[in-house]
């Protein structure tokens, strides 16, 4: 038996410029599609089942839109060398944690992304087939950013966590110089050095880069923030275009 369905497409929200780089010139605000709304329509059990993927994965975007303004906020304010260490681990953690609820939030909605494309394969009317994919493809593009912001982050901590990991107890101090002649060799070597009688240079003692004196885990996470919020837009641009063709997606229902 079909029954009454109301669809609720909110997927971007009237008025609402996108955001843009703050390096970038700030052009005038120009108006987004506004809400888009189907109620009260006859539906079909297909077309119900169209409408819960699609509310899933609409409702997933805007929460992840949600995830990225944080995680820029968190990457621009957040100090990781103030000296403090517990300052350190909390600022650390409360990125992870952001990272985490990104790609858990933009695996699912992919999901629904998947579920939509299978129901699109089904479908018997041409316009809802083509639309419904379309839909599909470029709101799965926009979780596809999204997801990809969340993997780079992840890269940031690992890296991050790479370098604090870096450290030399007596044992390893005795072998390094047994091997390098000096008890670090991550350090940078001054002009000149003296050990053991010997000048020192980059050609006798290596400098590993894995642990780089001048590395700053602050200033690698403001320039996080400015790559992720340069590609805002791009998300930005992918839900408006699944909003044109939500319309079509539910063709005859």
């Amino acid at each position: 038996m079909p029954h009454h369905l109301v669809l609720v497409v909110a997927l971007i929200v009237a008025g609402v410029p996108a955001p843009i780089p703050s390096s970038a010139p700030h052009p005038a605000a120009t108006e987004q599609p506004v809400l888009k709304v189907i109620g009260n329509v006859r539906a079909s059990a297909a077309c119900a089942e169209i409408a819960t993927h699609a509310n899933s994965a609409i409702t997933t975007a805007l929460r992840d839109d949600f995830v990225v303004s944080q995680t820029v906020a968190e990457l621009r304010d957040v100090n990781l060398d103030d000296g403090n260490v517990i300052h350190r681990q909390n600022g650390l953690r409360a990125l992870g944690d952001l990272a985490k609820t990104l790609m858990e939030q933009s695996r699912s909605g992919d999901r629904e992304v998947q579920r939509l494309r299978g129901l699109a394969t089904k479908s018997n009317d041409p316009t809802q087939k083509k639309e419904l994919k379309s839909f599909a493809d470029v709101l799965g593009g926009a979780l596809w950013r999204q997801q990809t912001i969340a993997r780079d982050l992840n890269g940031f901590l690992a890296a991050t966590d790479a370098h604090d990991m870096v450290t030399f107890d007596e044992s390893q101090q005795q072998a390094n110089m047994g091997i390098y002649g000096v008890p670090d060799p991550t350090r940078a070597i001054s002009p000149g050095e003296i050990h053991r009688g010997n000048a020192l240079d980059n050609t006798v003692v290596p400098v590993l880069s894995i642990k780089n004196p001048n590395f700053r885990a602050t200033d690698q996470a403001r320039a996080a923030a400015a790559d992720f919020e340069s590609r805002i837009p791009d998300i930005s641009n992918d839900e408006a275009l699944a909003a044109d063709h939500i319309t079509g997606a539910v063709t005859g229902c």
